[in-house]
């Protein structure tokens, strides 16, 4: 069995999207990826086997601009790690910037495949591509693992996370790579506190012909009820290295339940 679901929510974009951070100035990777560093500590790796998580998000930054990203996530029922341990997830997004608004500029597909369910260490690995759409050209692919310890209320994790891209260029680098760590606690076993999550993460990225930053992260995860959660956060984008940022996130996840009955 997978291991218990803490909350149903995974805010903006793919498990399996890199980890690099959504900037409007010049970031080669405009994926939050609340997701995933909120699957090391709140959800599970993956959707429930037989069901679909489908996720709406808004991203607010302190110089005006915004993205409402969508995501999709559904895992199959089978007995292989294939067809039965392996989530499968698309995304796209719409972007405001300079008083515009746009579609997104790329759409991202994963699989990401539990290799370890244990009682308490859950390991997965996340094959990723990313086509752009506009403004740099061809695609960017690579993977991500992703290790989650649980004990009690407590969920900690780490990810590694490296991106290439098949046309390189000033804000596509050749070559991404980046390291998280997050923490989270949920404050009572049951009762109203139970639906609570409290959650951290850090951040440290590096791309090729930039300098690294490091990001710190804050939020609230407020599980509603059993198919619908909610999530309030805060991110410090790259306190240290590049032109720092900071965003206001927000975004809800419903899970559909079986989509098939026996």
């Amino acid at each position: 069995m997978l291991p218990t679901r803490l909350a149903l929510f995974a805010l903006l974009l793919p498990a399996a999207a890199p980890a690099a951070l959504f900037h409007l100035k010049g970031s080669s990777e405009r994926s939050p990826a609340i997701t995933l560093r909120k699957r090391i500590h709140v959800n599970t790796l993956i959707t429930q086997p037989g069901t679909m998580d489908i996720e709406w998000g808004g991203a607010f930054s302190s110089d005006g601009s915004f993205t409402f990203p969508t995501a999709i996530h559904f895992t199959p029922e089978g007995p292989h790690a294939w067809w039965g341990r392996t989530e499968f997830s698309a995304s796209f997004d719409s972007l405001s910037y300079n008083q515009v608004n746009h579609f997104g500029d790329r759409v991202s597909a994963a699989a990401t495949c539990v290799v370890r369910d244990g009682e308490k260490l859950d390991i997965a690995v996340a094959p990723q591509v990313t086509y752009l759409l506009r403004g740099d050209s061809g695609a960017r692919a690579g993977a991500t693992a992703i290790a989650r310890y649980d004990v009690g209320r407590s969920s900690a994790g780490v990810t590694f996370t490296w991106t290439g891209a098949t046309n390189p260029s000033p804000t596509n680098p050749a070559g991404t790579f980046d390291l998280g760590a997050g923490y989270g606690f949920r404050l009572k076993p049951s009762g109203s506190l139970g639906h609570l999550t409290p959650h951290m993460n850090w951040l440290y990225e590096r791309s090729t012909g930039n300098s690294r930053q490091v990001s710190l992260f804050e939020g609230m995860e407020y599980q509603v009820t059993d198919p619908f959660a909610i999530d309030f956060a805060v991110q410090h984008i790259s306190l240290w290295g590049n032109q720092p940022d900071t965003q206001l996130v927000v975004g809800i996840t419903v899970n559909t339940g079986r989509l098939r009955r026996h």
